[in-house]
């Protein structure tokens, strides 16, 4: 600032744009299909979708065809980057249980981070999406799963599951896309759709779900209830639209212990966020380079990404990266991070002290 002798208060200020750290995420979705005549679609097979006039061109809604459809539609409607679909059956019946554990693994096996959705309601084929997709997030291709179950079995449902990977629905709605049929598992793509898209620190409280007309009602101890088992619960509010009152995974327990840690979905998205990035600048320093890198220049790398993600408000505070060498192959390089994440309120509790 110029040194100037007159009195006053003077100013001058930098404006900088941040740019978002999300980038560009993917749905996946598996369940009974009708293919259209002509289209060499093979059952189990993944097809990519990038528009509903790509949904329209290659399936039909006809039997489990037609939600099968209305749940692309959904996601699309979302604004996710693409589709990654596997049509279980392609003769508009419904699927056998047994046939999604296929269907589960090849859209695991897709090379992109995003929402996974499957059509079937039964335990143990969402167990088998849990368990995907904790490997898959294991092996660089950072997932989370949302089931749909009915309400009478979902906290038992949520309890087995118990992951911080798995977001559960259970409650009935209604959308223009599905005419007047009323379904858990259009909650769950609506939920799938707001989560594909969402940054990580952005609350989904009282997030409005606009693909939906009506969800079941619940009493305000249900409510409860299903939030505790770690179900996430919609409403409708005084505009009629829906919307979701809290998205919580359903990891509630460590070791059989009550744990909350991980309830709160953003935790897992901010993490997601924080390791894909820091994987992408040690990504982009090796690959193709012809230059040696040292500890100390691959450290500063990943504290400028530590301190933008800071910055951005998903770090609260975090240590000096530790980097050293292998002991037994001098080749690989090991990255220590240690960093405390950024709280998404759900509650503040006040208490006033009043003196009259």
């Amino acid at each position: 600032m110029k040194k100037i002798y007159r009195p006053g208060v003077y100013s001058q200020y930098d404006v900088v744009s941040r740019q978002k750290s999300y980038t560009g995420r993917y749905a996946f979705f598996c369940g009974g299909a009708k293919v259209k005549e002509g289209k060499n679609l093979p059952a189990g097979g993944v097809v990519q979708l990038r528009s509903i006039e790509q949904l329209e061109e290659y399936f039909e809604a006809q039997g489990s065809g037609e939600m099968f459809c209305t749940v692309c539609r959904i996601l699309l409607q979302s604004g996710v980057e693409g589709l990654y679909v596997v049509p279980v059956t392609i003769d508009g019946t419904e699927p056998a249980s047994e046939l999604y554990s296929a269907a589960i693994q090849k859209l695991c096996e897709v090379k992109q981070t995003g929402v996974m959705l499957c059509a079937s309601s039964e335990q143990s084929v969402l167990e088998v999406l849990r368990d995907q997709v904790q490997q898959a997030s294991q092996n660089e291709r950072e997932r989370l799963a949302v089931g749909a179950v009915e309400k009478a079995n979902a906290e038992q449902v949520a309890q087995a599951l118990n992951s911080e990977r798995f977001v559960l629905c259970a409650q009935q709605a209604t959308s223009s896309l599905a005419g007047e049929t009323a379904s858990v598992l259009l909650s769950a793509a609506a939920v799938a759709g707001m989560l594909a898209v969402c940054q990580p620190m952005q609350s989904m409280h009282s997030q409005e779900l606009g693909v939906l007309d009506s969800v079941e009602t619940l009493e305000e101890d249900e409510v409860e209830t299903l939030l505790g088992a770690g179900v996430t619960v919609l409403e409708e509010n005084e505009s009629q639209a829906v919307e979701c009152i809290r998205c919580v995974t359903t990891r509630t327990t460590t070791g059989g212990e009550e744990d909350r840690t991980f309830a709160p979905v953003n935790v897992v998205l901010m993490i997601d966020d924080i390791i894909q990035s820091v994987r992408q600048r040690l990504t982009a320093m090796v690959k193709g380079s012809q230059t040696a890198y040292s500890e100390d220049s691959i450290a500063s790398q990943v504290a400028v990404i530590l301190d933008e993600k800071k910055q951005e408000g998903l770090i609260r505070d975090f240590q000096p990266p530790v980097v050293y060498r292998e002991e037994d192959d001098p080749s690989v390089c090991v990255v220590e991070l240690e960093f405390g994440l950024m709280a998404v309120f759900s509650q503040i509790y006040l208490t006033a002290h009043i003196s009259v």
